[in-house]
């Protein structure tokens, strides 16, 4: 089975594109908000080959599938109905989101604002392991510091010296000397560095908002022009006088911070669903924009942009006072949590927390001993290839997860291919994985770039050789633990059950197996007889009657780039005169979204149609609308399916155009539309036959 016909499989058992109100994935899972949970087959998408695991967690459903899950996602964005589903559709009313609780939902947007820019982060960072990797071993040459040593020469850092002058006349002989990798050091640090305008980006595009304004407002802060406060602020403040008042501007600096572009973009959402309301949609485009930056780069600057900082701060110098105390235990409680914190999604404020220590302090002691935890899960994993000599799928899935473990530094595949399966194997990563977490911590190693924890990015972990001590302890202690005790338990009782599934599943294969033929055969049948009852043959035209009475117009003429384009089908619009949408032929309600503005057809003839009442009408939240049929319902031609409130939509300052697609244009040779007065027995659309 390849991506594409895996990817047909796990969107046939989500329930289809119309089942998603969010879709988007992570190293290694696909991450999808439902709009209802109970139009998900489970038991079908665990049995599809490839999928790891399928979990329900923070109103998400979770298709574990490894390292493959990029090129299934891209592969599914292509399928049928999939072109209006994906990452954009964050502002949602799924079922999940909405019965998830408040903390729950404010890890699910950092997660998803994190995922994105991961890729680009981890490409970024191991370029920069490579050069600390490389001044440890004294590639660049040596010097002689403020101290009187002698020392490798830091390019990331620059010199020790106590002048700075000196130091900056030593670093640009280095860059002389070096400027090749000086401008590794550039590429290296580029996602680091400039990370507050990409989380602003993704955070926005997450919570339904455009994301360039997202990015806009923490790019403000990171200007020359705002950094030269600097030159007039008395310890970091300016006074700024407005309305009467002398206000603190603290002038900060915002590279690679992570949770003032969050905090904007939280505000920046719902500011900009309130101005699309009291703006006239022919001046969205200008004024929007326009409006909520100059209303949220101020509000970030004198009190969002402060606060995120500080908050990162605070979290950062609450576990630093125990790592100056205790330093083995922070290191033995971050890896032996890890296990549980990764199902949870709960590590992920963590990683805000580390890359925030990278960029003020220029290290972080959080990610070493997390090292510890990979490292066990990873040396379990190695023990079970080892040991499950019968078994030949688990002793493949064992060897798959130890190789994109260890090289590529992913937990997932171990933890949902091995780990969970065989829950008795908890304890034998616990306790290698606490000795070697704490271990690492003791003996005071920290990271120096952000990077997944694997053989590859050990020289990001210095001194390199203590971390190897605290991830060997790891890695052969869980390894020898599963050789010594194995992974399956012993009870007779639990055999006797595992004969009994086995046999039953034999005989349910074998039933299966017979009515899958039986329902193939009908399957066959059925296609036959609708071919043969095709309206109309190749080259041939059929006629859409008009679902609203007006005056129809060209879908090029319509006030959305996306309709105009015909990006969701071709077909026409309609500027109503009534308030009132009609079958235009016989068929089946296919989809209603819960915002109710529009409604999906698939009519007997084949012509699958989007009727789509008004522009952005969907941020009404189904105010004005009143739809008199359900999903899978029969309609039949001249049937009302909903009515509207004109008055409501107009109010909004949305426009009443409404596009009635051909979502299924690819199938038809053409598909063409009239203008001109319509009505619901006059024809709207005409469709050829390839």
């Amino acid at each position: 089975m390849n991506n594409s016909e895996m990817g047909a499989k796990i969107l046939e058992g989500l329930g289809g594109p119309e089942n998603i109100s969010h879709f988007t994935h992570c190293a290694t899972r696909l991450r999808v908000t439902p709009k209802s949970r109970a139009a998900i087959n489970t038991e079908m998408i665990e049995k599809i080959p490839g999928v790891l695991s399928i979990i329900e967690q923070s109103g998400q459903t979770q298709v574990v599938l490894g390292d493959k899950v990029e090129a299934v996602y891209n592969d599914m964005l292509k399928l049928p109905g999939m072109n209006t589903v994906g990452e954009s559709s964050g502002n949602s009313s799924a079922e999940g989101e909405k019965n998830a609780s408040v903390l729950t939902r404010v890890f699910d947007v950092l997660s998803d604002s994190f995922r994105p820019v991961l890729w680009a982060l981890l490409g970024t960072s191991m370029i920069l392991t490579l050069i600390v990797f490389m001044q440890q071993i004294g590639y660049f040459g040596q010097y002689v510091d403020l101290t009187g040593e002698t020392v490798n020469i830091d390019i990331v850092n620059g010199p020790r010296l106590s002048d700075p002058e000196v130091a900056t006349a030593m670093l640009d002989e280095w860059r002389r000397a070096y400027p090749f990798w000086f401008l590794m050091l550039a590429a290296s640090l580029s996602v680091l560095q400039f990370m507050p305008i990409m989380i602003g980006a993704t955070a926005a595009k997450r919570l339904g908002a455009n994301m360039w304004v997202g990015a806009a407002i923490p790019a403000a802060l990171m200007t020359g022009v705002f950094q030269g406060f600097n030159n007039i602020a008395v310890d970091g403040v300016v006074n700024v006088p407005f309305l009467g008042l002398d206000l603190p501007l603290y002038v900060m600096n915002y590279t690679g911070q992570i949770f003032p572009p969050l905090f904007a973009a939280a505000l920046l959402a719902p500011l900009e669903r309130f101005l699309k309301r009291v703006i006239p949609t022919m001046l969205h485009m200008v004024f929007v924009p326009m409006i909520s930056v100059m209303i949220l780069v101020p509000v970030t600057a004198f009190l969002v942009g402060p606060f995120g900082i500080k908050f990162a701060l605070a979290i950062s110098d609450v576990i630093g006072g125990v790592n100056e105390v205790a330093p083995w235990l922070v290191g033995g409680l971050i890896a032996g949590l890890y296990l549980f914190m990764v199902p949870l999604g709960l590590h992920w404020p963590l990683n805000a927390v580390m890359i925030n220590n990278l960029q003020t302090i220029g290290t972080d002691f959080i990610q070493s001993p997390m090292g510890a935890y990979n490292f066990a899960v990873f040396g379990l994993v190695t023990g079970v290839a080892i040991r499950a000599k019968q078994n030949k799928e688990l002793r493949q899935t064992a060897v798959g997860a130890a190789a994109s473990g260890l090289l590529g530094g992913i937990s997932e595949p171990s933890l949902y291919g091995v780990v969970l399966r065989y829950k008795r194997v908890i304890p034998l990563i616990l306790v290698p994985a606490v000795i070697g977490g704490a271990t690492i911590s003791a003996l005071g190693v920290k990271s120096y770039a952000f990077a997944f924890t694997s053989l590859l990015s050990i020289p990001a972990m210095q001194p390199a050789g203590y971390y190897v001590i605290g991830l060997s302890i790891a890695f052969f202690g869980a390894m020898a633990g599963v050789l010594a005790f194995g992974y399956e338990s012993k009870t007779p009782a639990a055999g006797k059950v595992a004969e009994k599934v086995a046999a039953t599943a034999g005989a349910a294969a074998g039933a299966a197996g017979a009515a899958a033929g039986a329902v193939a055969d009908k399957a066959q049948a059925a296609t036959s007889a609708v071919q043969e009852n095709l309206p109309w043959a190749s080259g041939e035209a059929v006629e859409i009657s008009s679902p609203l009475e007006g005056e129809a117009i060209a879908l090029s003429e319509v006030p959305d780039p996306i309709f105009a384009a015909g990006q969701l089908g071709k077909g026409a619009a309609v500027v109503p005169s009534g308030n009132s949408v009609v079958a235009p032929a016989a068929g089946k309600v296919a989809a209603i979204p819960a915002s109710r503005h529009a409604i999906g057809l698939k009519l007997d003839n084949g012509v699958e149609l989007l009727i789509h009442v008004g522009i952005d009408t969907v941020n009404l939240n189904g105010e004005g609308f009143n739809v008199l049929v359900a999903k899978g319902d029969r309609v039949e031609a001249g049937q009302e399916l909903l009515t509207f409130d004109r008055s409501v939509i107009e109010k909004a300052g949305y426009s009443l155009v409404t596009p009635v697609l051909v979502t299924n244009t690819v199938k038809y040779e053409d598909v063409a539309g009239v203008t001109g007065d319509v009505n619901t027995s006059s024809k709207l659309l005409s469709i050829t036959a390839k």
